[in-house]
C-alpha cells in the first residue's frame, strides 16, 4: 500500500474511533440522565384534592384515606398529620355538603374551602412516599460532591430500620472481656 494511502486510512480510522467514542459517551450520559426517572415509582401527586362537587370529593377523600392505611402511599404519616388531614377533609365535606357544587359557594366559603384544600394537599405532599428528596454532599473521605436522590418512603424505612437496630443494640447486655478490658 502506498504511504499516502496508509496515512489517509489511518486518519479515517482515528476519526471513526473518535466519533464512536464520542457517541458512546453521549449515549452513556443520556442513559444516566434517564435512568433515575425510569427506576422510580409514581411521582408524588402535588394536588391530590381538587374539590369541585361532593361526589367527586368523596371519591378523592376515600383515596386519601386508603393511602393512609398500612401499605399506602402515606404509610409514614405521623398521627398529628393524619389528624390535620381528617380535620381538613371534614371541613371541606361540610362546605360541599351544604351546596351542590363549588360554584354555589359564597366568596368566604370558597376561600375557606381552598384554604382547607391547600392545607390537606401540603400535608399529603410532604408525607407522600414517592416524593423525591435529593441531597448534594461529599461522601466520607472525599471532597467530590455527589448528588444522591431517595424517595421519602425509602428514607423513612431506613430511619425506622436504623432505630430498630439501635434499640436492639441498646437492649443487649454489655459484656466485659477477660482481663478487665
Amino acid at each position: 500500500m502506498p504511504m499516502c494511502m496508509q496515512d489517509t486510512h489511518a486518519a479515517l480510522f482515528l476519526h471513526f474511533n473518535g466519533s464512536m467514542l464520542m457517541l458512546k459517551r453521549l449515549a452513556s450520559i443520556v442513559v444516566l440522565a434517564i435512568l433515575p426517572a425510569l427506576s422510580l415509582g409514581d411521582p408524588a401527586i402535588e394536588k391530590r384534592l381538587v374539590a369541585q362537587t361532593l361526589a367527586a370529593f368523596d371519591q378523592e377523600a376515600a383515596g386519601v384515606r386508603e393511602g393512609m392505611r398500612p401499605g399506602g402511599v402515606y404509610v409514614h404519616m405521623k398521627a398529628a398529620d393524619k389528624e390535620r388531614v381528617e380535620t381538613g377533609l371534614g371541613r371541606m365535606r361540610k362546605l360541599l355538603q351544604d351546596h351542590a357544587a363549588q360554584t354555589e359557594l359564597t366568596q368566604p366559603e370558597k376561600i375557606a374551602l381552598l384554604n382547607a384544600q391547600e392545607e390537606v394537599n401540603a400535608v399529603l405532599l410532604h408525607n407522600d412516599s414517592n416524593r423525591l428528596i435529593c441531597e448534594i454532599g461529599a461522601p466520607t473521605g472525599s471532597r467530590i460532591r455527589v448528588k444522591t436522590c431517595n424517595t421519602y418512603g425509602e428514607l423513612m424505612a431506613r430511619q425506622e430500620r436504623d432505630q430498630h437496630l439501635l434499640g436492639n443494640k441498646q437492649q443487649e447486655p454489655q459484656t466485659q472481656r477477660a482481663g478487665g478490658q
